[in-house]
């Protein structure tokens, strides 16, 4: 999950590194080396600069229009059938949340299906880590250009997906309990196509895409500095990831073994 990117010529090491936006123990698999690549470098990039949290954009990236919401795009009874479920296998209530974006009200219920054994997911917990260093903290992207993604995606798609994961409870269990071992086993290959596999219809917006702005962001970031990026770990591999993406820039890059 840890790569050097060096530019030709004595500069030091940059580095990208995959994780997981969650608490569950296995994705601090790799924290201890993270943490290591951090102290070298002058800077953190994280997916989103946490200490400079757009407020009004956060909340525009979290409300739906009421046109939008699960309670317009669900009849009554379906909507009170999936709430149910969640109640029942998870203890989570999805009516109060449902003028929420269904895909963070997903991001929600799978927080939930996966072990909380740290307080805060792993992507803060560099954040905080390099803060203590007084590394300079980066931003890859922005609320503005996350919001922009989620808009891309149809709220009919969105809202039948937590339908889908009511339906399919035990298959979607088993999907994320691989990923998570995949991720802890340093499988990047096979994790890559599980993460592909299960976006589907929403592949270019949330992956392809933004995979082609976080590799152009990174590679300006590192010209002339070295800076640790850390990344949703699913953005990393494939002919469309980000590390090749990096290397048609003229990076060289390599795995970091521990």
């Amino acid at each position: 999950m840890l790569w050097s990117v060096r530019q030709a010529g004595p500069a030091a090491a940059s580095y990208v590194f995959g994780t997981m936006h969650v608490k569950d123990h296995q994705a601090y698999t790799f924290y201890d080396s993270a943490c290591t690549r951090i102290n070298e470098c002058e800077a953190l990039a994280l997916e989103l600069d946490l200490g400079r949290i757009d407020q009004e954009a956060q909340a525009r990236l979290m409300q739906q229009s009421p046109a939008q919401s699960l309670e317009t795009l669900l009849t009554a009874r379906k909507l009170e059938k999936v709430r149910r479920f969640f109640l029942r296998v998870l203890e989570v209530d999805i009516y109060p949340l449902r003028q929420l974006s269904p895909l963070l009200i997903s991001n929600l219920i799978n927080e939930r299906l996966l072990q909380e054994d740290h307080p805060i997911a792993l992507d803060e917990m560099l954040w905080r880590y390099a803060k203590q260093q007084e590394k300079r903290i980066l931003g890859i992207e922005t609320y503005e250009e996350q919001l922009q993604v989620l808009q891309q995606i149809s709220p009919e798609v969105q809202a039948q997906s937590i339908v889908a994961m009511a339906q399919q409870f035990r298959q979607h269990r088993r999907h994320l309990l691989r990923l998570t071992a995949l991720y802890a086993g340093g499988n990047l290959p096979q994790l890559h196509k599980a993460s592909k596999r299960s976006l589907s219809g929403m592949r270019y917006q949330m992956l392809y895409r933004r995979n082609e702005l976080m590799a152009e962001r990174i590679g300006e970031m590192i010209n002339g500095q070295s800076v640790f990026c850390a990344i949703g770990a699913g953005h990393l591999y494939g002919g469309k990831g980000v590390l090749r993406l990096l290397k048609q820039q003229g990076f060289t890059v390599a795995p970091v073994l521990s």
